[in-house]
């Protein structure tokens, strides 16, 4: 996860195109697709700034800091996609990922937010599958949420409009 600068957003600005469509993130061990990059090129040019996609090198990788940088960049829900349990090349990539997800759910939810905005969701078959048909998946099951209140606009603060 390189790029990443004090003081910069790590995420790009995900923002919904329609008022009812929630944006998604989607983090995804880049073992899972050979051809992960025209697969979710394709579909984030179909759907827009409505989904994101980063594939990681192992989904281990993957820290709870970075979930929440997904929220707060804009995303209404955060997915992880690993592959099978006892299927990860480096053994227990997708292990620590889960751990590292509950807590993450755990943090949001302290804060007043539904711990569903984060799912980890296990590859199907433990040989490679195709990210964008795993991502339109998700996106046809996915659970009725509302907007994340994080993406409201804020007011603008009386005391720094000062006459």
């Amino acid at each position: 996860m390189s790029g990443a600068s004090i003081g910069r957003p790590f995420f790009p600005r995900v923002m919904t195109t329609r008022e009812k469509e929630l944006s998604v993130v989607i983090f995804f061990c880049q073992q899972l697709d050979p051809d992960q990059d025209a697969n979710r090129r394709a579909l984030e040019k179909e759907l827009g700034s409505r989904i994101r996609f980063f594939p990681l090198p192992c989904s281990g990788r993957i820290e709870a800091l970075h979930l929440m940088r997904a929220l707060e960049a804009g995303a209404d829900k955060v997915y992880l996609v690993t592959c099978q349990i006892g299927a990860c090349r480096y053994r227990e990539g997708n292990i620590r990922a889960r751990t590292r997800v509950e807590f993450a759910r755990r943090l949001i939810e302290e804060i007043g937010l539904e711990p569903e905005r984060f799912e980890m969701v296990n590859a199907s078959s433990p040989g490679p599958c195709s990210i964008d048909a795993v991502a339109r998946e998700l996106i046809s099951k996915a659970e009725v949420l509302a907007p994340s209140p994080l993406n409201a606009k804020k007011p603008k603060d009386a005391a720094h409009n000062g006459p």
